[in-house]
């Protein structure tokens, strides 16, 4: 009996996805469980499993398809079942194309003809190159490919930039991480009534406890957006208005501390969630946020890694940031925007003294809180971290 291939719902607002790559041609032996196809949305590039064994046929969608989430794009028949040439697979939608980048202005021309696949005469083009390319605005039909049987990888979509003659400048239609990130930013600017705290924190203790760690060979030694991480966490789990959302039915009071961690990807953020934070020792949160920066950056995330939360960090401080203001991330209540750690002179009894410091920003929805309860929770957070 034929099984359906669909594009994969991969989290709970995603309507479409973007077709990378098949692992497998049409014709070809796939068994259930291996890897089928690469489907990228708006935060992570996922590997899809096959639902079945058999043979793969009927594939109706190709590389760089937008499919709507629910389309049957293939079939997987068993060995040697017929399947009708008419036979019609249910369609959720239209299917388009990602939007091309507009071509540069002055294009380079290849040294040779790009590599195309013999069966279907598609551009051989890794993912990355791919979305180098778009991001640039360069035609990757027109770069030379040095990677495996001539495809195009990163590094030839970079040398063809920079090989590049100025230009006045051209018009880049966002990515789709980009449209999505907008999107989601208008509507929380346009709804939640914004308001704004600042406090300054000393993050002397915590650099003392840092080199203590670090003698004692602790591996890994936690970083500051750690001990920020594990402060906030303590502090949301004594302050449960700041832990909730506003909804059309009233204000929700989450039970979890479910910290989002903003993380910068080549073609925007995201935001992945270390659940239960309040409770995590210290060293496994610092593992944790390890590996959710690394599985972001890679685009590895799952959805299970980016929904539930509660709360957001978002750290520019490694960028030499001293203060910012941030968008709260919806349906959350508030984000707190943190900078950099550096040398300030402060006022010490009747003296001054040179302790490191840092600052802090917190963006509130004022429907869920007022700025008593979001200065008490800065009060918390600073005490947590100058305890250390």
């Amino acid at each position: 009996m034929a099984v359906d291939v669909i594009m994969p719902a991969m989290g709970a607002t995603q309507e479409t996805g973007r077709l990378v790559r098949w692992f497998k041609r049409e014709g070809d032996s796939v068994t259930r469980g291996e890897m089928l196809m690469e489907v990228e949305t708006d935060k992570s590039v996922v590997e899809v499993e096959a639902p079945a064994s058999g043979i793969l046929t009927k594939v109706t969608a190709g590389q760089d398809d937008e499919i709507p989430v629910g389309q049957t794009i293939a079939l997987i028949v068993e060995p040697g079942e017929a399947v009708s040439g008419t036979r019609e697979i249910p369609d959720a939608g239209p299917r388009r194309k990602v939007p091309a980048r507009k071509k540069a202005k002055t294009p380079i021309a290849p040294k040779r003809a790009p590599a195309t696949t013999p069966d279907t005469g598609r551009f051989l083009a890794s993912p990355a190159a791919r979305r180098l390319a778009k991001e640039r605005g360069v035609e990757i039909a027109g770069i030379q490919g040095t990677g495996p049987e001539g495809a195009v990888v990163a590094r030839d979509v970079l040398s063809t930039v920079e090989a590049a003659p100025a230009t006045e400048g051209a018009q880049v239609p966002p990515s789709r991480m980009r449209r999505i990130i907008g999107e989601r930013m208008t509507l929380s600017k346009q709804t939640a009534p914004h308001f704004y705290l600042h406090m300054d924190v000393d993050m002397t203790a915590v650099e003392a406890r840092r080199d203590l760690l670090k003698q004692r060979g602790a591996s890994p030694v936690p970083s500051f957006n750690d001990f920020i991480l594990k402060a906030v966490g303590r502090a949301l789990a004594e302050s449960p208005s700041m832990n909730a959302s506003w909804t059309d039915e009233g204000i929700e009071q989450r039970r979890e501390v479910n910290l989002g961690m903003a993380v910068a990807v080549d073609d925007g953020l995201v935001v992945p969630v270390i659940s239960n934070a309040d409770k995590l020792p210290l060293e496994e949160l610092a593992l944790r946020s390890r590996e959710l920066v690394a599985q972001a950056q890679s685009r590895r995330l799952t959805p299970a890694n980016y929904q539930g939360g509660t709360f957001t960090v978002s750290n520019l401080g490694m960028f030499g940031v001293d203060a910012f203001t941030a968008i709260i991330n919806p349906p959350q209540c508030g984000i707190l925007a943190v900078g950099r750690v550096a040398p300030r002179v402060v006022p010490d009894g009747d003296a001054v003294a040179v302790r490191s410091m840092m600052t802090m920003t917190l963006s509130a929805d004022h429907r869920v809180v007022d700025g008593a309860i979001g200065a008490r929770f800065l009060q918390r957070v600073k005490q947590n971290l100058e305890e250390g």
